[in-house]
């Protein structure tokens, strides 16, 4: 808004717009509306109170002196949504420790076993002796005496450790291998290790068995998570369906923008640079992330409102449809801008190679770049096997980028664009309109579940024939749309037609000359999708307030669904009221999606032919598969967790240093080590870093709350309240809003903060021995441990040989790659079928449509989930020649080709068969050279990636080039007339050719990258430049 403000206030943009413009504010301090207030003040008060259990004395004499715990838990989950997600979490971590607590006991009893009676008997008689001497000499307590000696390892026996650390080793191992296996367990290996470390270090020097030895744990995180619940409950309480509803409204109001950069772009206005672009797509993307859990438990939700969970599944589904046509025009203006900078680069380089090297010889000869140019037709038929003028194409590329790369990259003819501005005008406006519709619809809907006022009922009421009215405007807008579009392009390539409305001859035209009107196409066909699925989206919401016309209590349907499902053999979908589009069977499209993974199993799979350990013995076979599943980087993690848990731990079980290791508290040191060990270099770089810092940050909080409250008194509990109260806020914001990357260090900060008050607390008001002390004393322990897991942690870490998250990210992309070689053989194999009509339309149509999208969509969520690591590797030394910049871009033309594959797979469920044809055979998209080239250069690319090796100078690249080629070899065969241009087939027909185009594109690219990064290797050598090779 204040860039269209500053681009249009002003003659002269130049000087000083803005001279006293404010700098934004950061991220997480823009939290500050009514919801996350909301949200602040829930998870504060569950923290405070937890913090306050510690002051009061009845309280902390009954759970012990771990009681600070309860906040620590807070901390790690805090009741910021909704309450089956927080329970999940809870539960999670429960299962942990109580998995750790049962595992312990099993420990402590087999160690216990090893020593007996008759053994025990004369070591205690000993030990009473001892502390009966000693309490005489210094007059303290002889129980007291006895406990000190205990805990400084007066009984332990190497048996016992020995067992200790075999059962506690295994279950670090396995919980380990856990989480490495599924994410989702960090809680519990992270609670489950920790527990245990209880029984590590304290269970050998015990004198008899002790069941209750972790629950000075288990109770204060019980409370903690009680006290979530209650505070999930009982303040500001939030459904399912409204988190869901919240994020659907801003999802809403996203979908602007796409229609603002469609704006800018037809009126010729700057276009927003590449990177806001990349942000909205960012956030409309990160909206869906913050969906996905609370829509899975959907089914379970208990809530008051006008909307079931069924209707606001079925929303969502509508939502989703359109974010995902607005996803695909903002992808047509990322993909102009970007290309326009290239180009620039590109015709640069060029520009100096040409005005070095070029001598009068070679201006003479026009090459095919000049022939396209020039709209040229003589070219001589041995040009389709010559090589490229250069090594890397560059020459070449450049010329057929202008010629026939993806249409978005395109010029525009002139006059076109404003055309094309006046056609659309009516429709982005519209759309504008309905955005905002639909968004204050659901917001009306979903903030008036308790309360309706007058006003508030009366707008509820106008809303639904506004909405009646604005889906028959959008429509009629949007057909408006199309056919002024279809007038306007015809119009602006008359040249291209002759008076009978046919294509004019080939001599007159040429690839270049297209390249305007299947841009238009593209623009046309992704504007008018977007308004269709908005138009969907407002319709189904008109039904919703006819249908739902009243606030109700609303209980979990999923027993009603399962039981109607019994019973009822006709119920496809829980979708209330009538769709706009043609209704699909799920039981079609799982169908379906079973018959494409079929295909795409025997795609991946190929033909088989003899392999080496089919010829293997059983033995060699499990000794084989044995060691990998050792030692694959699941396996290296948990021989890690167990390296340094033993190497950290080991001077708590020695008799000379196990009194110092207790009352130093090495645990800490132990945890530290354990948690701070991750998979890979970058995620441990950035997490001992984060923990460090996060663990000074909270020892000056703890000791500024400490001082300020307690001054050099031993603990005023109202002052230390009051204290506590304002930095737990501040604590908890950063919990919350801080950026996901940091929640480690946010949780380290809380957790010292924590443990400075809770032992400080502790030194005055609980008798126990081994306290770390009041204040700085206590602080100046963490952090030398921390320092010392830390390091214990790194040494760890890079022996024998770090874990490179930079090979992991290139194995990653080398194995999407891969994935993308299956899809386009795939995309093969569909395209060359021959269905009859009646296959190919209707519901069997759809379901193969929706199961191409699904393939599609579980490739871009792989390759966004590599988004965090890629970000990690700036901090990373790497041996290998990749950085963070290039596998950033490899990830995005990853991104853009799955994305181009994935709707060349729509479209072979949707394009007409004489059209699939067409396009096959103008393109060469199924010709055997054509195809050998992509799937050769594929397995190339995947090749390098995994291994780093330079890739062979003499590629069949640019792959561009091929389609062009083939394109002039059919072009005297190609139909195309006025009244194709007018069909939505032809529409579609555009949207393919963009899609294989963009496709090429970007793996030449890809190739180019990649020669820039690892080099060129059987290097064709021109021996007339009389090269000297040594040794010859």
């Amino acid at each position: 808004m204040d860039q269209r403000s500053t681009t249009s206030s002003g003659e002269h943009p130049q000087p000083h717009p803005h001279p006293h413009r404010r700098r934004p504010l950061p991220a997480w301090l823009r939290h500050f509306g009514r919801n996350d207030l909301k949200v602040t003040f829930r998870c504060w008060v569950a923290v405070w109170v937890s913090i306050l259990l510690v002051f009061i004395n009845p309280s902390l004499q009954n759970i012990g002196q771990s009681t600070y715990f309860a906040a620590i838990v807070l901390f790690i989950v805090p009741p910021a949504g909704i309450l089956m997600v927080y329970l999940l979490a809870s539960i999670s971590l429960l299962v942990g420790m109580c998995l750790a607590w049962a595992w312990g006991l099993l420990a402590m009893k087999a160690a216990f076993s090893v020593r007996s009676d008759d053994e025990m008997r004369p070591l205690l008689q000993s030990l009473q002796q001892q502390a009966v001497a000693i309490a005489n000499q210094t007059g303290q307590p002889a129980a007291a005496i006895s406990a000190k000696l205990v805990y400084d390892g007066f009984l332990l026996d190497a048996r016992v450790v020995a067992i200790y650390y075999v059962m506690s080793c295994i279950f670090i191992y396995m919980l380990a291998r856990l989480r490495y296996a599924n994410a989702k367990f960090v809680l519990l290996q992270v609670l489950g290790t920790i527990t245990i470390d209880v029984f590590l270090l304290t269970g050998p020097i015990l004198s008899h068995f002790k069941a209750s030895l972790v629950q000075i744990l288990v109770k204060p995180a019980v409370i903690g998570i009680a006290l979530g619940v209650a505070c999930s409950i009982l303040i500001f309480p939030q459904s399912t369906s409204y988190v869901l509803l919240s994020e659907m409204e801003k999802l809403i109001r996203l979908l602007e923008a796409p229609l603002e950069s469609t704006r800018r772009l037809l009126a010729a206005d700057p276009l927003s640079d590449d990177a806001e672009l990349r942000s909205f797509k960012g956030a409309i993307v990160g909206t869906f992330k913050v969906m996905e859990p609370a829509l899975a438990f959907l089914p379970l939700d208990f809530s008051r409102g006008r909307w079931n969970a069924d209707d606001v599944k079925s929303l969502h589904a509508r939502v989703r449809e359109a974010a995902t046509a607005s996803l695909f025009l903002l992808n047509f203006h990322i993909s102009r801008g970007s290309a326009t900078a290239q180009m620039e680069r590109l015709g640069t380089s060029i520009a100096v190679k040409k005005s070095a090297n070029s001598t009068p010889s070679s201006r003479d000869t026009p090459t095919i770049v000049d022939q396209v140019v020039e709209g040229q037709d003589h070219r001589p038929a041995e040009k389709e096997s010559s090589p490229p003028a250069s090594s890397d194409g560059s020459e070449s590329t450049f010329g057929l980028i202008n010629a026939m790369k993806s249409p978005e990259h395109s010029a525009i003819r002139p006059g076109l664009l404003e055309a094309l501005q006046a056609a659309t005008a009516d429709v982005l406006q519209v759309n504008s309109r309905a955005i905002q519709l639909a968004a204050e619809t659901v917001h009306l809907v979903n903030t008036s579940r308790w309360h309706l006022g007058a006003s508030s009922k009366a707008r509820l009421e106008s809303l639904q024939p506004e909405l009646e009215e604005m889906q028959a405007r959008l429509q009629t807008a949007r057909e408006a749309c199309v056919i002024s579009t279809n007038d306007a392009v015809i119009e602006a390539h008359g040249d291209l037609f002759d008076e009978n409305g046919l294509l004019t001859l080939r001599s007159n035209s040429n690839p270049l000359a297209l390249n305007g009107l299947i841009v238009s196409m593209v623009l046309e066909e992704r504007i008018a999708n977007a308004a269709a699925t908005t138009e969907q989206v407002i319709h189904y919401l008109a039904q919703l307030l006819a249908l739902r016309n009243r606030t109700r209590l609303w209980l979990p349907t999923r027993l009603r669904y399962a039981l109607s499902w019994l019973t009822s053999g006709d119920i496809a979908a829980p979708v209330p009221g009538t769709s706009t589009g043609t209704a699909v069977d799920p039981d079609d499209v799982e169908t379906q999606m079973e018959d494409t993974r079929r295909r795409l199993r025997m795609v991946s799979r190929g033909n088989q032919g003899v392999r080496a350990p089919k010829n293997r013995s059983v033995l060699t076979r499990a000794v084989v598969g044995t060691y990998r599943w050792l030692f694959n980087p699941g396996g290296v993690y948990a021989l890690r967790m167990v390296v340094v848990t033993i190497a950290v731990a080991i001077p708590g079980s020695l008799p000379s240093t196990a009194g110092f290791f207790y009352r130093q508290k090495g645990i800490w040191a132990v945890i530290m080590a354990q948690t701070c060990l991750l998979m890979y270099m970058a995620d441990f770089t950035f997490s001992l870093v984060s923990r460090c810092l996060g663990t000074v940050i909270g020892g000056v909080l703890g000791m500024l709350a400490w001082y300020v409250g307690s001054g050099s008194g031993d603990g005023n509990p109202y002052g230390m309240g009051a204290a506590t109260a304002v930095l737990a806020l501040v604590l908890m914001w950063w919990r919350l809003y801080l950026p996901p990357a940091l929640a480690q260090a946010s949780i380290m900060t809380a957790a010292t903060f924590m443990l400075i008050i809770g032992f400080s607390w502790d030194e005055y008001h609980i008798v126990q021995y081994g306290l770390p002390g009041v204040g700085y004393q206590a602080f100046w322990k963490r952090l030398v441990l921390v320092l010392v897991g830390a390091a214990a942690a790194f040494i760890v870490q890079i022996f024998p040989k770090p874990p490179s998250a930079t090979r992991y990210v290139c194995k990653s992309l080398s194995n999407h790659v891969r994935t993308l070689n299956d899809h386009y053989a795939l995309l093969i194999s569909q395209w060359e079928s021959h269905p009859n009509e009646q296959s190919n339309t209707g519901v069997a149509a759809a379901a193969a449509a929706a199961a191409a999208e699904k393939i599609s969509l579980k490739l871009t969520e792989d390759l966004m989930d590599l988004n965090d690591a890629i970000s990690l590797l700036k901090i990373e030394i790497s041996t290998t020649p990749f950085d963070q910049a290039i596998l950033q871009r490899t990830r995005d033309r990853c991104h853009t080709m799955n994305q181009s594959l994935g709707k060349l797979l729509v479209l072979s469920a949707h394009l007409p068969q004489h059209l699939r044809l067409r396009l096959g055979q103008n393109t060469g998209l199924v010709e055997d050279k054509s195809v050998s080239n992509v799937t050769c250069v594929l397995r190339i690319v995947e090749s390098s990636l995994r291994t780093g090796a330079p890739l062979p100078e003499r590629l069949p690249v640019p792959l561009v080039e091929t389609c062009f080629l083939a394109w002039n070899r059919h072009h005297e065969k190609a139909e195309l007339s006025v009244e194709l241009v007018r069909s939505q087939e032809y529409r579609q027909y555009c949207v393919a050719v963009s899609a294989y185009l963009s496709f090429l594109a970007t793996l030449d690219d890809l190739v180019g990258d990649l020669k820039v990064t690892v080099g060129e290797t059987h290097v064709v050598q021109r021996w007339e430049e009389e090269v000297v090779v040594e040794g010859v």
